[in-house]
């Protein structure tokens, strides 16, 4: 099985670096690579946790690399990195081999870093999203081939590769830690699927093909909402209304073909159905809702250039909300102008007495403290009038006195 898999992955003409632990599933996934004729570089990770094991991990890795002119590269993570108060190991061993890995990928689109996940890991990664309630691109798990990263055992279980060690008497260290149940993925290896299987033999089988189909979605959801990513690439702004017409899962694929972090989701929800003046940061770049119509990004640190529209209507409308502000131009004073706050700034909110400090406002609205100095005001010469999306003044606004009544709004 494991010789099969690999000659039926496409192997172009890339750079291969190998992510091997000394483990069996990284001995044997070098083994055949090498079997195929294939010359791939090594990464070891040493997170010197296990004492003298992790040294002797380094140390097979390193003979076995030696023993066949390949090069290698040796990464000692901190032990800062991993231990500490409110640290997750797993989660910051995975953060810290995740950059290696990216920092690998960056240096050349050739680049392609080989993992040895196998069948079995992709049960175990479909029961932890269950348990953790993960949507359809949790339950799919990994991939074959994504992001310049390959997994060629994805098919291959744990038996096979064990046969295959053997057959071949390849060495390899086996990491007393997998034995523990202290970890979820580590009880459900070791206590909960092997209690099931006997009852249900073809478990695994059904389960992978579940996550097959999984998959397949997400390259439908993925082909149905690229003309938006591809519009997002190049134009840094999304339409509101196809945000709003998509399901959670177009919603999540979108974010992550940029990226994002999921928590993103919820805050893209938030622009679409809030207010205008609601911002948030991702990466290098602000996203914030530029009116009614779009969202858009900006490079961080760069100015938004905010702009706003007046109309001239005939009466009152019946609902109001803080997306739009209706003025008496005879209570203005002096002309209008939309800029960033100023330390200092008022506002005389409407429905609240005397007034208030508007980095307060921008407070108790809940700006993260990193988005409050972007956020424009529209003031005359004497006050601020409005934030947009968030507080109206009371001052200069039309009423139904009013002889003629101003309707703004930003573009």
């Amino acid at each position: 099985m494991v010789t099969t898999a690999l000659a039926g992955m496409n192997w172009p003409e890339q750079e291969l670096l190998v992510a091997c632990s000394g483990g069996i599933d990284s001995m044997v996934l070098l083994h055949g690579l090498l079997q195929m004729g294939l010359k791939p570089e090594i990464l070891h990770v040493n997170y010197q946790l296990r004492g003298e094991d992790s040294e002797a991990d380094q140390r097979l890795v390193e003979e076995t690399a030696a023993h066949h002119g390949l090069k290698i590269h040796v990464h000692r993570c901190p032990v800062t990195v991993t231990k500490g108060e409110g640290v997750n190991l797993q989660a910051a061993a995975r953060d810290f081999r995740r950059k290696l890995f990216e920092e690998w990928i960056s240096r050349s689109p050739l680049h392609v870093v080989v993992v040895a996940h196998h069948a079995d890991d992709q049960v175990e990664t479909f029961f932890l999203q269950l348990l953790r309630g993960g949507g359809t691109y949790g339950l799919g798990g990994m991939h074959p081939e994504r992001n310049q990263v390959i997994r060629p055992l994805l098919t291959v279980s744990r038996k096979d590769i064990l046969e295959y060690a053997q057959l071949h008497n390849i060495s390899w260290r086996e990491d007393k830690s997998n034995a523990e149940t202290a970890y979820l993925r580590n009880l459900l290896r070791n206590k909960l699927l092997p209690g099931l299987t006997p009852e249900h033999p073809d478990l695994k089988e059904h389960v992978l093909l579940l996550m097959r189909l999984f998959r397949e979605k997400q390259q439908e959801i993925e082909l149905e909402i690229s003309p938006m990513v591809n519009y997002w690439n190049q134009s840094g702004e999304l339409r509101i209304e196809d945000w709003l017409n998509w399901d959670d899962a177009q919603r999540l694929a979108f974010t992550r073909k940029l990226d994002w972090p999921v928590w993103t989701v919820a805050r893209m929800n938030e622009l679409a159905a809030g207010g205008v003046g609601n911002r948030f940061l991702v990466n290098d770049q602000t996203i914030w809702k530029r009116n009614n119509s779009y969202i858009k990004a900006v490079i961080r640190g760069k100015e938004i250039q905010w702009d706003f529209k007046i109309e001239e209507i005939g009466f009152l409308p019946q609902v109001f909300d803080k997306h739009a502000i209706y003025l008496d131009p005879e209570k203005i004073n002096g002309k209008l102008q939309l800029r960033n706050w100023q330390k200092g700034d008022r506002i005389q909110s409407l429905g609240i007495a005397g007034s208030q400090l508007v980095s307060d406002v921008l407070k108790d609205a809940r700006i993260p403290l990193s988005d409050r100095e972007m956020i424009p005001v529209l003031a005359d010469e004497t006050a601020v009038l409005w934030i947009p999306g968030i507080r109206i003044s009371r001052k200069a606004l039309a009423g139904p006195t009013s002889k003629i009544i101003f309707r703004i709004t930003l573009v």
